[in-house]
């Protein structure tokens, strides 16, 4: 295959999966407003998704440590089976924790991302300081604010820990949903500049 049919195939197949994606652009677009309607709904109502983020998560390891218990009796004979046995305990332990204390649960979930973000930031902020890689002052500025947001989680937990966690997914939502519309806009005008009209659209 010379250089240039396989140019036009390769140009042939994007265009193609292009048309594809800019005739769905509008969902796309609308899934991106639906997760930003609900981010701001999460962020809103932070303890609310806290207490429910919590009660799921604890419904999870319980399904999963289960899951866990029954193969590993099904297979007997491996050699892990004490350790997948003990696995699965332990998540069935704290699932069922965390479904019967779900404050302490949540306590404990906001002081552990504390502890991450502050190692992080630490880490991160010597790191930049020291190496000096290209751009490192983003590094820098990154690692401090993580620092500076896990300190503050860690000394003001008794309050923080109630809303932070459905607050930081309210946030994550947000930004997820004003993602998905800039990837929609963004496919759309692509489109219309390769002159991709709406019969490439619905051919494809």
């Amino acid at each position: 295959m010379s250089n240039a049919s396989f140019y036009d195939l390769a140009r042939d197949r994007f265009r193609s999966g292009l048309a594809e994606i800019a005739g769905k652009w509008g969902w796309y677009f609308a899934l991106g407003a639906f997760l930003v309607i609900l981010g701001v709904i999460a962020s809103g109502m932070g303890v609310v998704t806290t207490m429910f983020s919590v009660v799921v998560l604890g419904w999870i390891l319980l399904g999963a440590g289960a899951g866990l218990v029954i193969l590993s009796f099904l297979t007997g004979r491996w050699s892990g089976f004490l350790l997948s046995l003990a696995a699965g305990v332990l998540s069935i332990i704290a699932g069922i924790e965390m479904l019967s204390y779900p404050v302490s649960a949540a306590v404990a979930i906001t002081m552990i991302i504390g502890t991450i973000l502050l190692v992080a930031g630490i880490f991160r902020s010597v790191a930049s300081l020291v190496m000096r890689f290209p751009n490192w002052g983003w590094a820098l500025v990154s690692g401090i604010a993580a620092f500076a947001l896990g300190a503050m989680l860690l000394k003001n937990w008794q309050n923080t820990s109630l809303w932070f966690l459905g607050f930081a997914i309210g946030i994550d939502l947000i930004l997820h949903g004003i993602s998905w519309m800039t990837f929609s806009v963004g496919v759309h005008r692509l489109a219309e500049e390769l002159g991709i009209t709406e019969a490439d659209r619905r051919a494809a």
